[in-house]
């Protein structure tokens, strides 16, 4: 129970070290990235004195060190602010629905990574048959080294271009219409996590096949289908665990390229909005979601490892 308090506060100073850099950093970068943000809201052609007097609504015209404490203290209070394109919206409620879309995306593509990548996994380490193995491997090591955003051009050509068995890019905007939307995209995700899972189980599947405890096992006659269900597939998947919550978080960020592949409208669309027009806030608002999200699965991959596993509890 202390391992796990202990890990919980660790992960909690975590995300409040992660959000204040994330936040500083953005206002820092966005300021050093030249053009003008009230110039590109307003667009070319406005005034000067129309463009100093955004600048002095938005508080750009204020020191950067007074930019940067206020954007601090508004991240203690909870408020991430309003948007500099969308002018009275706050950033929470501009980014909440695209978020809703990201999160299916990712929450369907872990969902798959995760399946498939056992079941594959465990199939390679079982077979008996090695150029099967060999071939499992080499498609895996292709899969890995490729982009998300490539594969899901793979996959677009294939499905949705010559197949015609999925659409090419749109949204429904209601459930369960959406989820013919989805698939694809999900699927390019998982062509990454899912080798990587894949590959994670086969070794741990043949580490635990080759322990004395399973040799015992078969000396004794117990069924094949036995030890694979009580012994193998137990300990391989515990490595599952920390290698989900570690990229989970990351498959947000990775599902923002794919988006733009297909089209959708969720965070990866909004950010690059955000980023033409140098809106801050938005910009802020995004890569703070992306980051402290990356921490809050690891925590949960970490509470859930331990819970698993007693003898983490231990170590920690």
């Amino acid at each position: 129970m202390i391992a796990i308090v202990r890990t919980f506060w660790g992960r909690i100073l975590q995300i409040v070290l992660v959000a204040l850099f994330v936040t500083i950093g953005t206002t820092v970068l966005i300021r050093l990235v030249p053009g003008d943000p009230a110039r590109s809201i307003l667009g070319a052609r406005a005034s000067d004195e129309s463009v100093k007097a955004l600048n002095s609504e938005l508080g750009l015209d204020l020191p950067l060190f007074e930019q940067l404490t206020n954007a601090v203290l508004n991240l203690f209070r909870g408020d991430l602010g309003t948007s500099f394109a969308f002018r009275g919206q706050d950033v929470i409620s501009l980014i909440l629905p695209s978020l809703s879309v990201t999160a299916a995306l990712a929450a369907i593509a872990l969902t798959l990574s995760a399946v498939s990548g056992i079941a594959v996994g465990l199939a390679l380490a079982l077979t008996k048959r090695p150029e099967l193995d060999l071939a499992g491997r080499l498609v895996m090591t292709v899969l890995l080294a490729t982009p998300g955003f490539m594969a899901g051009l793979v996959l677009l050509y294939i499905f949705a271009i010559n197949l015609g068995i999925a659409p090419a890019g749109g949204w429904a905007g209601e459930w369960p219409d959406n989820a013919k939307y989805l698939w694809l995209p999900a699927l390019a995700l998982t062509a990454y996590l899912g080798s990587l899972v894949a590959r994670a189980v086969r070794q741990a599947a043949l580490e635990t096949i080759g322990e004395s405890f399973v040799q015992a096992a078969r000396t004794r006659g117990v069924p094949r289908r036995r030890i694979v269900m009580r012994h193998v597939l137990p300990n391989a998947i515990l490595p599952v665990i920390p290698l989900l919550g570690l990229n989970a978080g990351a498959l947000v960020s990775g599902a923002v390229i794919v988006e733009a592949v297909f089209t959708l409208p969720g965070l990866g669309s909004r950010l690059v909005e955000a980023m033409a027009s140098r809106d801050l806030p938005v910009v802020q608002g995004i890569a703070l979601l992306a980051a402290v999200s990356i921490v809050v699965f690891n925590l949960l991959a970490d509470l859930s490892n331990m819970a698993a596993d007693p003898r983490l509890r231990k170590t920690h």
